[in-house]
């Protein structure tokens, strides 16, 4: 049997305790390493907490800012939307107005075109009764041309200058004569009389008045036309225009002129006017 002596047990106790010791310092030295750890990570949240506070801060701000601006944004909008209210009821007065000016200008248009319509009514009845005592003074006029025998100078003759001007480009009259008694230069013996002579720088207007024209009339008259340039030399060269006028032509008559290529001219509606002129011209466009 072996006994342990005192040394060895504490040889073994010491042989512990340097091992407890070594193990706690290993356990101290763990502890310290969680220990800083722990501080570490405690302050790394301190940061982050801090970091999380002023995030929060800044959000707060920016929220109060938001609502700030929310709160301008909805003041504006309330004042445009008061403007466009108060403009919106401004622009429907104006309508208003404008509907009530158009409608007046309606009832002021349809009163004008109410009276206008009278007034051209009111016109053309006094246009009639015009045309008709302007007839019936035409009418008495020519009667008593006829009787007096002075349907040359009181209807045809005015009428003459007009006709050359309007219907043969006569502008220029460089001699109007009339009851013109002419003496044959190469016959001295032969004297006509030419009713009314309108002479121009290229052509000269024949007149011949009747007071009641016959068939005849035109044969007459063509008689007189073909020895014209005997009678009057110095106008050969010149276009020469017939116009047998009266203030009515029967129509056979008319017939017979135009035949002749005689220019008929009588009494129309409100002046003396070529009667036959459109036939005349169909005859000229064809030959």
């Amino acid at each position: 049997m072996k006994f342990v002596t005192t040394e060895d047990r504490v040889d073994r106790l010491e042989a512990l305790f340097g091992q407890f010791l070594t193990e706690m310092a290993v356990l101290n030295k763990r502890a310290d390493e969680r220990n800083k750890a722990a501080e570490e990570r405690q302050k790394l949240a301190e940061e982050r907490h801090r970091e999380a506070e002023e995030r929060q801060k800044l959000a707060e701000e920016r929220h109060r800012e938001a609502e700030d601006r929310f709160a301008r944004f909805q003041t504006e909008m309330a004042a445009i939307n008061q403007r466009a209210d108060e403009r919106n009821r401004a622009a429907e007065l104006r309508h208003q107005a404008a509907e009530e000016r158009n409608r007046l200008a309606e009832e002021r248009m349809s009163r004008f075109e109410t009276e206008m319509r009278e007034f051209k009514d009111e016109m053309r009845e006094f246009k009639d009764e015009m045309r008709r005592s302007k007839r019936e003074l035409d009418k008495k006029w020519g009667d008593l041309a006829n009787k007096m025998g002075t349907i040359l100078e009181d209807v045809v003759v005015p009428n003459l200058p007009r006709i050359a001007r309007e219907h043969f480009q006569l502008e220029t009259v460089l001699d109007f004569m009339i009851r013109r008694s002419r003496r044959c230069p190469d016959r001295p013996e032969r004297v006509v009389e030419f009713d009314a002579l309108v002479v121009g720088a290229d052509a000269v207007l024949l007149g011949e008045a009747k007071s009641t024209p016959k068939v005849g009339s035109a044969a007459e008259f063509a008689e007189k036309i073909a020895v014209f340039f005997d009678f009057f030399p110095e106008y050969r060269g010149r276009r020469l225009i017939p116009v047998f006028g009266s203030w009515a032509i029967p129509d056979p008559v008319i017939e017979r002129l135009t035949e002749r290529g005689i220019y008929a001219l009588r009494m129309g509606e409100d002046t003396m006017e070529l009667a036959n002129a459109a036939a005349l011209a169909a005859r000229e466009t064809t030959s």
